[in-house]
């Protein structure tokens, strides 16, 4: 059997759609946490105070590398969240094995990555950074073995049960 004629459209209606305003509601929350008002500056200004008075007897290399610590566990779980809504929206939409899903998934959260890095090398507060991408990805992935592990380890890598 062919590729394509593995995957099979398998809309849902109203839950399919759903699924996809809630990935594109999430792309939108990405946009705006890429945006200069979220830079390392505007982020520090706000958060490295919090974390002086949270641990006082740290050196200002220290929480500036908490603070960088913050904010590169924020680009995981973003796009961990990311990798989740789409394998579900993937899942409302395609007649398609758990890991065809995923994959796509995936390859939605690679390109998510790449496009939002490649809009802050533009920005001149912001840089674009590959490191980045490798850190989305990282997110994505690790979202998407607990999926995939969970149907695995219920047995039901090859069933569509409604929803995730």
């Amino acid at each position: 059997m062919s590729a394509a004629a593995q995957i099979r459209p398998h809309w849902q209606g109203p839950a399919a759609l759903r699924g996809w305003l809630l990935v594109l509601a999430w792309l939108a929350l990405i946009l705006l946490f890429s945006s200069e008002s979220f830079s390392e500056a505007s982020t520090g200004s706000q958060l490295r105070p919090f974390l002086r008075w949270l641990f006082p007897d740290w050196s200002a290399s220290e929480i500036r590398l908490l603070h960088y610590a913050i904010r590169k566990v924020a680009h995981v779980g973003v796009y961990g969240v990311l990798a989740l809504l789409s394998f579900r929206a993937i899942r409302l939409s395609l007649e398609a094995s758990v890991l065809r899903v995923a994959g796509l998934a995936l390859a939605l959260v690679l390109v998510a990555a790449a496009t939002d890095e490649t809009r802050q090398s533009f920005s001149r507060t912001r840089t674009g950074s590959l490191s980045d991408v490798a850190y989305d990805l990282v997110g994505g992935v690790a979202a998407l073995a607990i999926v995939v592990g969970r149907r695995r380890a219920r047995g039901g890598i090859r069933n569509r049960p409604p929803g995730f």
